[in-house]
């Protein structure tokens, strides 16, 4: 039939899509399983944000303990939805890490480290846009390590993801820099 000739190259196009976007599709779909299911339901309750349970999340680090080459000098409670914790370089230098919850969202900020629930951020000052210093993202993801090995045993409620805690603590976080008036 005239006007209905399709051509090998058209067929094999469009073929060769399909095989590659079925995978895609398919992972798009949600899961509906009953693995997936009973996963959902048999997922350990939150645990209270409590100094304990923080400490249990980033178990065996404390004040004085050292992370490899860097030494933890403090580790604050769950403020704002963030557990902020101090660190010291071997040349006493200090920087903080900021351990949130991880936000899997496609326009998401990302974070040096990020395990399966959290995202551990270098506090630099910036905006978003200023890069990390290769030492403190190295301390960021070493730190990132001992939270996986943890997560699996504590699910510490409370934090926030880095989007939800400039929304609703952008007041008390975004302070300007002082400069010549």
């Amino acid at each position: 039939m005239p006007g209905r000739n399709v051509s090998r190259r058209l067929f094999v196009g469009v073929m060769g899509g399909g095989v590659l976007a079925a995978p895609v599709v398919a992972s798009a779909r949600p899961e509906t399983t009953s693995s997936a299911k009973n996963a959902a339901h048999s997922e350990k309750p939150l645990d209270a944000p409590t100094r304990e349970n923080v400490a249990k999340l980033l178990h065996p680090l404390a004040a004085g303990s050292r992370l490899a080459r860097w030494t933890i000098v403090q580790i604050d409670p769950v403020v704002n939805g963030c557990v902020s914790i101090k660190v010291r370089t071997d040349d006493g230098h200090t920087f903080d890490l900021e351990l949130l919850a991880r936000d899997r969202t496609a326009l998401a900020q990302r974070p040096p480290a990020e395990t399966e629930r959290h995202a551990i951020f270098v506090v630099n000052g910036g905006n978003g846009w200023a890069t990390t210093q290769e030492e403190l993202g190295l301390a960021a993801m070493t730190l990132a390590q001992i939270v996986a090995k943890n997560e699996r045993e504590v699910r510490l409620s409370g934090l926030l993801t880095h989007a939800e805690r400039i929304q609703n603590h952008g007041d008390a976080l975004l302070v300007p820099a002082e400069g010549p008036g």
